[in-house]
């Protein structure tokens, strides 16, 4: 193989990838849906929240974080979405955990292809939360939706009260500042108050 051949497969590389994750901009967060909320979020506007969320947490936590590593878990975590899309709790739940993550497993598999143990092993760290990087990147997951509901509640677009009935979504993931986090999203829901995004 020469090197332009060699190239050519890199370039295809990428813009395969590219087009296989053009759904996440077009598939929504289903959770959403199920709550009345009318074009909530796609897959991809939560992960770049939740890169945004992961970069604030990795400078401000007191934990040793690496960053780079920390955005990689964060803008893969939910890859596999390009394939199943969003599903929603109570659809995980009928299916079953051992289900969905062998097809969740499977989906990100397929869409990442051949790109390299790094891309792969990410999406895997992220679901077995055993790095200080994993945790602070679920943290921001959950941070991030929690947010989004009161966005979605202040401007009157659906019911988004079940998605505070869940306790596993306020977990620190052992990070003390997300504990504060958590407790003034808290503060916020039970206010029914938000801040304007109009910059005013």
């Amino acid at each position: 193989m020469t090197r332009d051949d060699a190239e050519g497969d890199r370039a295809d590389e990428l813009l395969q990838l590219l087009s296989r994750l053009e759904r996440l901009e077009t598939f929504p967060r289903t959770g959403w849906l199920t709550g009345g909320v009318q074009n909530p979020e796609s897959i991809s506007a939560h992960l770049y929240e939740v890169a945004v969320v992961t970069l604030w947490l990795a400078d401000a936590v007191e934990a040793d974080i690496e960053t780079e590593r920390a955005l990689r878990l964060a803008l893969l975590h939910d890859v596999g979405e390009a394939m199943l899309t969003d599903l929603p709790r109570p659809v995980k739940h009928f299916i079953g955990a051992e289900a969905v993550d062998e097809a969740e497993t499977e989906a990100a598999d397929t869409v990442l292809g051949d790109l390299g143990e790094g891309w792969f092993d990410a999406v895997e760290e992220y679901e077995r939360l055993d790095s200080p990087e994993a945790r602070l990147v679920k943290a921001a997951d959950r941070i991030q939706m929690l947010a989004k509901s009161l966005q979605y509640d202040s401007q009157d677009r659906g019911d988004v009260d079940r998605f505070w009935e869940v306790d596993e979504n306020f977990r620190d993931f052992g990070f003390p500042l997300v504990s504060d986090i958590m407790d003034r999203l808290r503060e916020h829901f039970e206010r029914g108050s938000w801040y304007p995004n109009d910059f005013a």
